[in-house]
C-alpha cells in the first residue's frame, strides 16, 4: 500500500517536469501524427514519456548505440497505447532491447 502511494507520487512529479525541449524536437520529427493530437493528449503523452523513460531500461544489441533519439522516439510510440487509460506502464516490461536491423 505505501508502495503503490509512493510509486504514484514519483510519477505525478515526473509528469509535472517541465518538458525537455529537445525531446520535444525529436518527438516532433518522429511520431508522424502528434501534431494532430488535441494539446491535452500531447501533454498526457509527453508525461507519460517522461515516466516510460524513468522507469525503463534500453539496450543496444550487436552494436548498436542508445541515443536520446531512439529512447525518446520509442517511448513516444509506446506511450501512444497509453492515452486515455489508467496504466501502470507495461509492469512485465523492465527492458527493452534495440537492435540495429529487424528481428
Amino acid at each position: 500500500m505505501i508502495f503503490e502511494f509512493l510509486k504514484q507520487h514519483r510519477r505525478r512529479r515526473l509528469r509535472a517536469r517541465p518538458f525537455p525541449k529537445e525531446w520535444l524536437v525529436l518527438i516532433q520529427r518522429h511520431v508522424v501524427f502528434f501534431h494532430k493530437l488535441s494539446a491535452s493528449d500531447r501533454a498526457e503523452l509527453l508525461g507519460h514519456i517522461q515516466v516510460f523513460l524513468a522507469e525503463k531500461r534500453f539496450e543496444g544489441c550487436g552494436g548498436f548505440a542508445i541515443t536520446d533519439e531512439v529512447r525518446v522516439t520509442i517511448a513516444a510510440q509506446a506511450c501512444l497505447l497509453l492515452l486515455h487509460r489508467r496504466t501502470d506502464y507495461f509492469p512485465g516490461l523492465l527492458t527493452i532491447l534495440v537492435y540495429p536491423l529487424t528481428y
